[in-house]
């Protein structure tokens, strides 16, 4: 069983350039809150050879967002920044360094470099990390390749040594960044490059920060939810994997929404559950910063660690947490392959985050309430692309009939609507779109049902 060893306000466009860290000990200060109405978004995603804090990397950037992998450290992404806002957590004790494997096992070390990486599970059955003698899938020198190096998508490919003896895998990570918005397509392929059958979980980890600023080393606004699973076949909705020494303290279920909040306290500790919401995300509820990942669940399958989909992880050593999912249990042949795909997102909003959809996260779901012959209505979002939100009336199946309001929509401020308006005619409930900046529909943020009397309505979608 693993033990494992044991940010910051908006900065400014050119911190998010450089590939630095926000100083969180004397964060950059706006002269004025963003404004989602001023495009920050580049035409094209441009992807560039980059040295960062010591070693080589690829740097994608699409205006909006940069993301640095760097393969020399098993292909980790070390940096994804939204306007300069670091959603990851790195480890400078490892900053530019780089080993040989070990070729004994007292030279097993695990160095935690931070970032994002992906493990095989059951780790019982892999025995890292650090890596085991004959492997390097974690701490390796992976091989790296610009396969798109400009356009509305950019892409990278980063490929591991082969493991026939350990765990007869070889992991190839194809990173595509989008235009216009904050998403990230990670998408990880498991070869079997054994001569015999082999069964794995993909399971990727994401390390995310637990001190938001030098004052603490642990603040408890830096929080990670999940949606649990109303039909879960764990107690609660979840189960220890590590038990917390302070109780039940990082770990608390919003019970009226069925989500999982945890809380940074600086505890070991670590819990699963058979979540099948697809989603699951980080809020640095300081700053109202969020990083997200959405992902497909394959709801009949085994997964590994009693069942689990996603799991939390809390270090009492070092500042930080890890946002992770696993696939299902999957057997390959010699010569066979399985991709899992995962989306990232990045948006300013903040906590609690309550749900997820494709082009949005919310905060506060959309309420609609009648007085006076008006209809108030409210409702928090971080929208994932920049461009406009429309509010318009529509029928019982949802198609759109009059636009009634129009908002500026970007990732680096929170969607915050506080209207109102005449009640539309006709109408059985109102929408809430996003477009992009050339008017193209790019998904449904929420709707809400028109009232029948002076009553409150909740809904999302």
């Amino acid at each position: 069983m693993r033990i494992l060893a044991c940010l910051c306000v908006l900065a400014v466009i050119l911190l998010a350039g450089c590939g630095g860290d926000v100083d969180r000990a004397h964060p950059a200060q706006s002269q004025a809150p963003p404004n989602p109405s001023v495009s920050l978004a580049t035409e094209s995603v441009e992807v560039t050879q980059a040295e960062y804090r010591g070693w080589q990397g690829l740097r994608m950037s699409n205006g909006l967002v940069v993301l640095i992998a760097v393969p020399d450290i098993g292909g980790r992404v070390m940096e994804y920044k939204l306007n300069g806002h670091p959603f990851l957590w790195t480890n400078p004790e490892e900053y530019g360094r780089t080993y040989p494997p070990p070729s004994t096992e007292s030279e097993r070390v695990w160095h935690n470099f931070g970032g994002y990486k992906v493990w095989p599970a059951p780790q019982s059955e892999w025995g890292g990390p650090g890596d085991p003698v004959g492997s390097q899938l974690d701490g390796g020198k992976w091989t790296a390749e610009i396969v798109k190096s400009n356009g509305q998508v950019g892409e990278i490919k980063l490929t591991s040594p082969p493991d026939p003896s350990v765990t007869g895998l070889q992991i190839t990570r194809r990173i595509r960044l989008f235009s216009g918005g904050t998403r990230v397509e990670v998408a990880e392929t498991f070869s079997n490059v054994s001569d015999h059958d082999i069964r794995w979980s993909v399971w990727d980890v994401t390390q995310v920060p637990g001190s938001l600023s030098s004052n603490s080393a642990a603040d408890k606004e830096s929080r990670i939810y999940f949606p649990l699973n109303p039909n879960s076949k764990m107690k609660g909705g979840y189960v220890k994997l590590i038990d917390d020494p302070a109780g039940d303290s990082q770990w608390e279920v919003i019970k009226d929404l069925n989500v999982m909040r945890v809380s940074y306290g600086g505890q070991t500790g670590k819990i699963g559950a058979d979540s099948f919401g697809g989603w699951i995300g980080h809020v640095d509820e300081i700053h109202n910063m969020a990083y997200i990942k959405r992902f497909d669940v394959a709801k009949l399958n085994e997964f590994p660690d009693q069942g689990s989909t996603v799991e939390v992880y809390t270090s009492g050593t070092l500042s930080y947490m890890e946002v992770e999912v696993l696939s299902e249990l999957f057997k390959l042949k010699p010569g066979e392959n399985r991709t899992v795909t995962r989306d990232w997102f990045a948006a300013a909003m903040p906590g609690p985050m309550v749900e997820v959809g494709k082009v949005a996260s919310v905060n506060e779901p959309l309420k609609l309430a009648e007085a006076d012959g008006k209809l108030a209505l409210t409702g928090t979002f971080g929208v994932f692309a920049e461009g406009k939100a429309i509010l318009s009336s529509a029928d019982e199946q949802g198609k759109t009939k009059d636009e009634i309001l129009t908002f500026p929509a970007s990732p680096v401020a929170p969607l915050a609507i506080k209207e109102q308006f005449e009640r539309p005619k006709n109408a059985t409930q109102l929408v809430l779109d996003l477009k992009n900046a050339n008017g193209s529909p790019l998904g449904r943020i929420a709707s809400v049902e028109l009232p029948k009397a002076e009553a409150q309505v909740v809904a999302t979608k």
